[in-house]
């Protein structure tokens, strides 16, 4: 197994692997170390089946089944599928008051998955299976950069807060195409407090933790705290902490959701087809940091 990190370290390409996925356990252990230090891994060149692509999101931890259930795979409901492709023949767009193979326009926003859960998703593992020949691609945010190169003075005033997310202020925003929330939908996702600087538990490294469904901070006065909010949203989408993916059919990408932040971009989706393919992993809960700094063998390195 070879790692190669990209350019600025940020995210490294994992080849010399089976395209299965079928690895070793020194292999796996590899691939953690990497994903740990690297925040996303990409894949290339991969044939996995439903199967083989859950099997090895088992072997990092326990998997998520996302709701609705009609958005999974028919027969593998660990397997999210985020598609514009009928229902009826894959191989064209779905028309207009047809069923579509998947979730449509998912995740054009910046976010990182389940951050409105009091339990956010630890990873997630993104397989392209068709692509359109232009656009659709995915950003990924660097956040402990983003952390890193914050004034100061903001430092300090994120330290110890807390934001409040909110599916139940945001969802109509975010979701048009999905319609209003019901009140049971509203009790099974209340609003939740997640620490602004996340401490990971595996890196021990500071990220910014914020995402489109914070609204506000606890502690702060309403409009100061949405002024916060509002100065972290546009502060990580500077285009210094970004990683691009143009996709290719057989690309795989796995994310750490602790550490970064990541968008989809539109594409035509009348005239192409885009099928992917994601599986989560749950998480743990976040971590608040006390303090600025990298752990402390990265300081003397």
């Amino acid at each position: 197994m070879k790692v190669t990190p990209f350019e600025n370290g940020f995210g490294a390409d994992i080849s010399d692997i089976p395209p299965t996925m079928q690895v070793s356990d020194a292999d796996l252990n590899g691939i953690v170390a990497a994903w740990h230090k690297h925040s996303i891994l990409r894949f290339r060149g991969l044939d996995m089946t439903p199967e083989q692509h859950i099997a090895f999101t088992r072997r990092l931890g326990p998997t998520h089944v996302m709701q609705p259930l009609s958005a999974n795979l028919e027969g593998y409901p660990e397997v999210f599928v985020i598609s514009n492709a009928s229902k009826e023949d894959p191989s064209k767009p779905v028309e207009k008051g047809g069923t579509a193979a998947g979730q449509m326009r998912v995740g054009e926003g910046f976010h990182t998955d389940g951050e409105d859960k009091a339990i956010p998703n630890a990873g997630s593992m993104l397989y392209a299976k068709v692509c359109p020949p232009e656009r659709g691609d995915t950003l990924w945010v660097d956040m402990y950069a983003a952390y890193e190169a914050l004034p100061e003075e903001v430092k300090a005033q994120m330290a110890g807060r807390r934001a409040r997310y909110s599916r139940i202020d945001l969802h109509e925003a975010y979701y048009p195409l999905m319609g209003p929330m019901t009140e049971e939908q509203k009790r099974a996702r209340p609003d939740v407090y997640h620490p602004l600087a996340r401490k990971h538990p595996f890196s021990g490294r500071t990220a910014i933790y914020i995402g489109r469904w914070a609204c506000d901070i606890e502690g702060l006065p309403l409009d100061e705290g949405r002024e916060l909010v509002k100065y972290l949203q546009e502060f990580v989408q500077q285009p210094r902490f970004i990683f691009r993916q143009v996709w290719q059919p057989g690309d795989a990408i796995l994310w750490d959701n602790r550490c970064t932040q990541h968008c989809a971009t539109g594409y035509d989706d009348e005239k192409y087809v885009r099928t992917m393919y994601r599986t989560t992993l749950e998480g743990e809960l976040p971590l608040m940091a006390r303090t600025s700094s990298r752990t402390l063998e990265e300081a003397l390195t």
